[in-house]
């Protein structure tokens, strides 16, 4: 394989090669007078040998002889200058070449061509001056000017029949051409920019009402005629017939109309010679139509001009802010009601957003969403507000005001200045003497006095230092005492100054004046607070709203709970005993302490004390006195007694309480009465009873 240095020698001979076979004898002329100058010998060893000069073998420059491979200085320079592509860099045409290559062949047809050009422009300059003997107006051969011209735009191509007849009809004494008549009602409409398409937006409010715009503009007589647009105020349907009258205008295909309401409505007929003003007319706009619908006689009037401009092919645009059902019966009511509605509505808030930013780009000025919809909903929304405000942002910016957010752009359109505008003067310090001077000289100027007829005139008696002066002693303890007095008393001062008044009374409360309170942003060195701030507030809120549903979340598992276990229990009531009713009423009491801990605003309950038997005391009654050996006889037989004794009912009773004189002593056994009703806890709590100690029975006999 072959090296770049191998390819490149090789491509050196074979151009040395062509070369000679082009020009052999320019390259034998080359090789006699290009001859190689000996040097001078400066070795030694040519020195001895006797020779004084020596050829020079070095074909090559100095850079390309001492470059090395590891740094080919040469390449490196010519890279530099020349870039690595110049290596492999051939040219295209070789202008200077006359070889036979195809670039030679094409450098001699550029040159060729540059020759007769040239030539034949020379010829032309001397063709625009006419000799002494040649006649103006006529060329060189004598023959006219303008026969020349005529003759040399004919041609013996032949016309068609249909060819002849388009360019017969053209012309201005043709039979289809009408003869122009003057007429001064209505005025042609002349071409205009404003309200044109160019400045119509088309959103979903109005997109309807331009489609069967563009199909009026695009076969003007050929349909959708007539046509009424019915749009509330300010909703662009004067803008859209305006732009419609223009563009069919520019057809250039007959004059055009456009006639407004208020003009009709200051009528009280139509002004002579309108029906010769309708021929060659192509569109007929009247704008707000419905101004003349309540006046009959008008109403009849333009109904019959606008029926003679439909026979006459005339396109005719009406615009209305009503519906023709809402009109009195007239020509143009009948003629309006069988046209083609087309309605607008209201632009909404992202269409005017849309048309904002739209007329924003346009203006070259950039806004955000917040600043844009301050725009828009700025006092009345509404096409023309919009476009007002955003020409007022618009001028604002262009005068060099800075704005950074929504809140400058209503301050803006409300004439407030921004708070870049308010400039807070510093606080200029006067000297004392200043001060003095001034009050000195301002009290003297106010004082009035009838004996001193030049002015009254301030003057103070300095002292006379005499030899027996002595200056005052002054004491450290005294000079400390008369700071200190003099630093409470300006505290005291200062205090008294910071006191706030007392409020009146038709002063605001503080949570009413945030209601009043006049709109300010916040200083750049409060924002970092007022962050912190706001984070801490939003945190503590959504703690207690986390908490809060946690604890309804609990309190709601409870309550169902607590449902189901009543549920439970009005089941069981219906079949339940004494003791399961007891038991029942233990768990309802259990339920309601439960409740009662879930409602933070029911007082908890009270204290449950369960009921006890109350024991009636024995009644005594004094028997007779009968002989011991009865008493002994009934003390032995008490056991037998008991035995045989059956209580009637249901008793509970403690064996520990009750004594075998309490039972002998009483006929009747109702020391313990049976207890039917719940007894309630006393109000003032719970009350100790004494102890009741029995007194042993008296025998006969003794005293007490």
């Amino acid at each position: 394989m072959m090296t770049r240095k191998q390819k490149l020698n090789s491509a050196l001979e074979n151009a040395k090669k062509h070369l000679e076979k082009l020009n052999p004898k320019e390259n034998q002329i080359s090789n006699i007078e290009i001859t190689e100058k000996p040097i001078t010998a400066r070795s030694k060893l040519n020195r001895i040998l006797g020779k004084s000069s020596v050829e020079d073998t070095r074909k090559s420059r100095l850079l390309q002889r001492v470059g090395v491979s590891s740094r080919p200085t040469f390449d490196i320079l010519a890279d530099h200058v020349l870039g690595r592509e110049s290596r492999t860099f051939k040219p295209s045409v070789e202008l200077k070449n006359r070889g036979e290559d195809i670039s030679d062949v094409v450098a001699s047809r550029i040159q060729n061509l540059r020759d007769r050009t040239l030539s034949s422009m020379e010829e032309d300059s001397r063709n625009n001056f006419y000799d002494e003997d040649e006649y103006f107006g006529f060329v060189s051969d004598g023959t006219p000017i303008w026969k020349s011209v005529v003759s040399g735009q004919r041609s013996d191509k032949k016309l068609t029949h249909n060819e002849l007849e388009q360019d017969i009809s053209l012309l201005a004494h043709h039979h289809t051409v009408h003869i122009p008549k003057e007429f001064d009602w209505p005025k042609k409409l002349v071409f205009e920019t404003h309200n044109t398409f160019k400045q119509w937006v088309t959103v979903v409010e109005n997109r309807r009402a331009t489609q069967l715009a563009e199909g009026v503009i695009d076969s003007t007589g050929n349909g959708l005629n007539p046509m009424l647009i019915v749009g509330a105020r300010e909703t662009g349907r004067s803008h859209l017939i305006h732009a419609i009258s223009q563009a069919v205008l520019h057809r250039h295909e007959g004059h055009v109309f456009l006639i407004s309401g208020v003009e009709l409505e200051s009528m009280n007929s139509l002004p002579k010679g309108w029906q010769d003003s309708l021929v060659g007319c192509r569109l007929l706009a009247i704008d707000d139509v419905d101004f003349i619908s309540e006046n009959k006689t008008m109403s009849n009037i333009v109904g019959k001009m606008l029926d003679y401009a439909l026979n006459l092919n005339v396109h005719v645009i009406l615009t209305s802010s009503s519906l023709p059902e809402e009109w009195p019966a007239s020509r143009l009511w009948d003629l309006c009601r069988g046209s083609v509605h087309a309605t607008i509505k209201s632009p909404s808030p992202g269409s005017l957003m849309l048309f904002a930013r739209r007329r924003s780009i346009a203006l070259n000025i950039v806004l955000d969403d917040a600043q844009l919809a301050t725009i828009v909903t700025h006092e009345s929304p509404g096409w023309r507000s919009t476009k007002s405000n955003l020409e007022k942002v618009a001028n604002a910016i262009s005068s060099g005001e800075s704005i950074v957010d929504a809140h400058d752009v209503s301050s803006i359109l409300s004439d407030v200045p921004l708070d870049s505008q308010l400039r807070h003067d510093d606080i200029v310090r006067e000297r004392v003497e200043d001060v003095a001077q001034r009050l000195i000289s301002s009290a003297v100027d106010v004082v009035y006095s009838d004996n001193e007829i030049g002015g009254i005139e301030l003057t103070s008696d300095l002292p006379t230092l005499t030899e027996e002066y002595e200056p005052p002693n002054w004491d450290e303890e005294d000079l400390s005492k008369s700071q200190i007095d003099l630093v409470e008393k300006h505290v005291k001062t200062t205090l008294e100054d910071l006191t706030p008044e007392a409020q009146s009374v038709l002063d605001l409360h503080d949570r009413d004046k945030h209601l009043i309170a006049e709109r300010r942003r916040i200083k750049t060195g409060d924002i970092g607070t007022a962050a912190d701030i706001l984070t801490d507030i939003e945190m503590n809120i959504d703690d207690q709203f986390n908490s809060a549903e946690m604890e309804l979340a609990e309190n709601t598992i409870i309550l169902q709970d607590l449902e189901n276990r009543m549920v439970q229990l009005s089941q069981r009531a219906s079949e339940a005993s004494l003791e399961d009713l007891i038991l029942i009423a233990d768990d309802l009491r259990e339920l309601e302490h439960k409740l009662v801990e879930i409602d933070p605003e029911k007082a908890p309950l009270p204290e449950f004390v369960e009921a006890k038997l109350i024991r009636k005391p024995a009644v005594r009654r004094k028997r007779k006195r009968k002989a011991p050996s009865n008493i002994l006889k009934a003390s032995s037989n008490i056991s037998s007694i008991l035995d045989s004794h059956d209580p009637d009912g249901e008793w509970d009773i403690d064996s520990s309480e009750v004594s075998a004189e309490d039972l002998l002593e009483s006929d009747e056994i109702t020391s313990l009465v049976e207890i039917k009703d719940t007894l309630q806890p006393h109000p003032e709590g719970v009350i100790k009873t004494s102890i009741l100690t029995p007194k042993p029975v008296l025998i006969s006999g003794e005293e007490e």
